[in-house]
């Protein structure tokens, strides 16, 4: 019996006979709301090396911190809005402040997300805009961008 067969379990517990483990990467970024009866008052954007839920953790915690979880009546307004597991990502933040048909006042802001480019990001942070709030709409409310940035 040769040595190699012999001492085969042993070699496999230690990992001699495996090809090497790479680091698993993982990456992205999380946009989380501060928002009650259809004003946007707050958001965090936060970008992180690890799981996009540690991200969306810090988000949430950072605006605890600043009392919208405990607002109105006790209400916490906080909301998960958007998020990404890209490892470099061009990111676009839209807010967009109208009144509805009622004359009443709104807001809203989109985060987006891409890969690829400026203008996907964008398409993206109107996607999402308009997924958080129905009646809002781009061309006829207008919006400005309120963040660029590339992670």
């Amino acid at each position: 019996m040769s040595a190699v067969v012999r001492f085969l379990p042993l070699l496999l517990a230690l990992g001699w006979l495996m090809p090497a483990a790479r680091p698993v990467q993982a990456a992205g970024a999380a946009c989380v709301m501060a928002k009650f009866q259809g004003q946007t008052f707050d958001y965090e954007l936060v970008i992180t090396r690890g799981h996009v839920s540690e991200a969306q953790d810090e988000a949430i915690e950072r605006l605890r911190k600043k009392g919208y979880a405990d607002y109105y009546k006790h209400l916490d307004i906080i909301h998960p809005q958007n998020l990404t597991n890209l490892e470099h990502a061009y990111v676009i933040v839209i807010r967009s402040d109208f009144e509805d048909r009622r004359g009443k006042k709104r807001s809203v802001v989109g985060c987006g997300f891409s890969a690829r480019s400026w203008d996907d990001a964008l398409w993206d942070a109107l996607r999402d805009a308009q997924s958080h709030f129905w009646g809002w709409k781009p061309d006829r409310d207008g919006f400005r961008v309120i963040r660029k940035l590339r992670y």
